[in-house]
């Protein structure tokens, strides 16, 4: 069941038209990569003695942040998605970075990449430092949850318990900072778990 019902929110169908006219009906890999949150905007926060995103553009400017946190990142992930391309043998690459929509928050956005990645991907790929990162995180429950393949940077598969230690290194590494929305979707990969094996404990349960 999605996270995000898409009913609930502002979408307009030619986003996914347009990615149709790209995929051809073929399964892409996705790219998940730092943008608007992740290792580095922590970093700016920690040197700035502030703790969240919200503390760190009101001391710095929003334009500030975009150059500095922002475009870094959207360069930092094309980079990775033309990496990515170089290894994919044909396959189409998606790189979610250049979509911007107006009116669209980032609720919106990872409503859109939960139902893109649940309908059209078949693997997706996490740049370094994916574990800081809430867009980041929320693919991989994403991606958990619909057993689609989660693959590292260089393509090596990020397992259950090294994914869920990371996240809590990430945690550790910035504690006292701003940290909700890694929490939240730490719970969210937990959860999942858990009900996996309360589901296989019912059916060996019914089986015998």
């Amino acid at each position: 069941m999605p996270i995000y019902n898409l009913s609930d929110l502002v979408f307009t169908s030619p986003f996914f038209s347009a990615m149709d006219c790209v995929l051809h009906k073929e399964q892409a890999i996705y790219c998940s990569s730092e943008l608007t949150s992740g290792l580095r905007a922590y970093t700016e926060m920690r040197n700035r003695k502030v703790r969240s995103a919200q503390e760190l553009k009101a001391r710095c400017g929003e334009a500030w942040y975009k150059a500095n946190i922002v475009e870094v990142n959207e360069n930092a992930a094309l980079d990775f998605a033309r990496y990515v391309c170089k290894q994919a043998g044909g396959d189409a690459v998606i790189n979610p970075g250049p979509l911007k929509v107006p009116g669209w928050d980032q609720r919106e956005y990872l409503a859109f990449w939960e139902e893109l990645i649940r309908t059209r991907v078949k693997a997706v790929r996490f740049n370094k430092n994916w574990q800081f990162s809430s867009g980041c995180t929320f693919e991989f429950v994403v991606a958990t949850k619909l057993e689609i393949p989660t693959l590292d940077a260089e393509g090596s598969k990020i397992d259950f318990k090294t994914a869920v230690g990371s996240i809590q290194d990430a945690l550790l590494k910035f504690d006292g900072f701003d940290t909700k929305k890694l929490q939240a979707n730490l719970e969210r990969l937990t959860k999942h778990s858990i009900n996996l094996r309360e589901l296989g404990t019912a059916t060996k349960k019914i089986s015998s």
